[in-house]
């Protein structure tokens, strides 16, 4: 879900992916990102109980913008359809999931996958369909991504036509 970024936020945000370009991320201090977003330990403790949340959150906006931005729906939106637009939306943000899978961090890619469609179910039985999927898409997406992006997503909503929940 999409949340109103402040500008401790965004600068902490900004300064994280700057510094996790550089080096790793369980090598970088609050106290280092605090510098480089020129923010007070008091701000990032303030917005942040950690350093990954900071990522959680920022996953979690590049989501809420495309479900802003599109009408897709895993139940609803036929599957050609839906692997297009996502993965399209996906490769947009090529170079943050390159930094989170460079440092270890593709968990996050997969629970911000699980969060946003755990979020379509309708009822208590429904979940499991909801964690299915979610791991159908993310794993198509993990060997998509880390395989180099080759296939555009138009050509591997083909290639899946029929295949997937």
């Amino acid at each position: 879900m999409k949340e109103k970024v402040s500008f401790a936020q965004r600068q902490l945000t900004e300064s994280l992916l700057k510094l996790i370009k550089k080096k790793r991320i369980n090598e970088i201090t609050v106290s280092e990102l605090c510098n480089k977003a020129q923010l007070s330990r008091l701000s990032f403790y303030r917005n942040y109980d950690s350093i990954e949340e900071i990522l959680r959150r920022h996953l979690s906006n590049i989501t809420g913008d495309f479900l802003n931005k599109t009408s897709v729906n895993y139940r609803i939106t036929p599957k050609e359809q839906f692997i297009t637009e996502l993965f399209s939306h996906l490769l947009n943000h090529r170079s943050v999931i390159e930094l989170l899978f460079s440092n270890n961090l593709s968990y996050l890619v997969k629970e911000e996958f699980d969060e946003a469609f755990s979020r379509s179910a309708e009822k208590y039985d429904d979940i499991y369909r909801c964690y299915v999927a979610s791991g159908a898409y993310f794993n198509l997406f993990y060997y998509w991504f880390i395989n180099g992006c080759k296939e555009s997503p138009q050509t591997l909503s083909d290639l899946m036509n029929g295949f997937l929940v």
